[in-house]
């Protein structure tokens, strides 16, 4: 285990998270903490108050959608439990404010799936659902259908929907207390790919894009989290901590022989993607200092690896358009977190989203659009 992680003593988890109560300082994964105005807290600390930004939730939200370092917590009737960082399901579901754009302060306003054009333009929500933490979206290949994760029926399942927002369906089954995250669509489009804790810790299942035959890739006691297909269909990528650090590993699309891909630490929450050509991926990682930057690596050569996107601010959840020529990023490099796009070598930086909050980009096949998550704050 890296030297600055410590392990959750509830959930065993590798962690750098600890409680911000006053004499606790225990050790918190996204398992157990919950997202307070005054910090990230264990459940036994825990306030019922609504949460606001600090550096070190900011952190998980950029890296997104990870699932040891990011966490969505919701509020139940007594418990606020919604956080920035959609990657961890809550065990409740949000009262959210109906418009889903804001409410009365203090109320809790649900994360939405939107869309937006590459220019800024045509800004519009596909999923506006009570109770419902809507998140990371990913568009089906034929551009006609946009797979995400929800907590709508009180549990975090795979769902699909048509590219419009019509015809809702709830893909996986809801297991017991299981959170399934992070879906990524196979290149043919007949196979989805996530990330579940069903069999008590995060594996990666793959699951027919009707819903049948799902199962179980990865089989290890360590954290497996937000898979990546290679454009060939032959590999996924995605984030492990099996050798004691958070690191991008890839394995045969039947799950066979899992191997480091990425020399180096990554972000837990990092989310790998392939480059549309296979030769290079692109994650997130802290690993030349304190702030969350997006790297690329050389996977087809000499795997070397090149910092790509960097700020004052923390940069996170690379998305490449489908002919790679650009990168969408999440960054909160202006306060709070919004998408942007990059050239494909960093330069050109234009901000896409106008509201704060908005995260986890992913490109339209015709590249032309992006999904999105917007997370409003209470009261926003």
């Amino acid at each position: 285990m890296a030297p600055d992680l410590l392990e959750c003593e509830a959930h065993g988890t590798p962690t750098r998270l600890r409680c911000a109560e006053a004499g606790c300082d225990k050790p918190i994964c996204p398992q157990c903490l919950v997202k307070t105005a005054v910090g990230l807290k264990c459940q036994e600390h825990a306030q019922v108050i609504a949460p606001k930004f600090d550096r070190r939730a900011q952190r998980s939200v950029i890296a997104a959608v990870a699932l040891v370092a990011a966490a969505v917590v919701i509020l139940s009737v007594a418990v606020f439990n919604q956080s920035s960082q959609p990657t961890l399901a809550p065990d409740n579901t949000p009262a959210p404010a109906a418009s889903g754009e804001g409410g009365a302060a203090g109320r809790i306003v649900p994360a939405s799936v939107y869309v937006v054009n590459i220019d800024g333009s045509g800004n519009r929500t596909l999923t506006n659902r009570p109770l419902a933490f809507d998140a990371h979206p990913a568009w089906s290949p034929d551009g006609r259908r946009i797979a995400f994760e929800s907590t709508v029926e009180g549990r975090r399942a795979i769902w699909v929907m048509q590219a419009d927002g019509q015809g809702l369906r709830r893909l996986t089954e809801l297991t017991g207390a299981a959170v399934e995250t992070a879906p990524v669509w196979s290149p043919r489009g007949d196979r989805i790919a996530y990330a579940s804790d069903r069999d008590g810790n995060y594996e990666i299942y793959v699951v027919g894009a009707d819903g049948t035959g799902s199962r179980r890739l990865t089989d290890d006691p360590a954290t497996d989290s937000v898979p990546s297909w290679s454009p060939d269909g032959a590999r996924i990528a995605f984030v492990s901590d099996r050798d004691g650090e958070p690191g991008i590993w890839a394995m045969a699309a039947d799950g066979s022989a899992p191997a480091r891909l990425v020399p180096g630490p990554a972000d837990p929450g990092s989310k790998p993607v392939w480059a549309p050509d296979g030769r290079s991926v692109a994650f997130a990682s802290d690993r030349d200092g304190a702030n969350l930057e997006i790297f690329v690596a050389d996977v087809a050569g000499a795997g070397t690896v090149t910092k790509l996107i960097a700020s004052p601010g923390l940069d996170g959840e690379p998305a490449w358009s489908p002919d790679g020529s650009k990168l969408a990023f999440a960054s909160d490099r202006d306060g709070s977190p919004q998408v942007y796009v990059a050239n494909r070598d960093g330069s050109n930086v234009v901000k896409v989203t106008t509201k704060a909050r908005s995260y986890t980009p992913a490109w339209a096949p015709d590249g032309r659009q992006l999904a999105y998550i917007y997370d409003p704050a209470p009261g926003g």
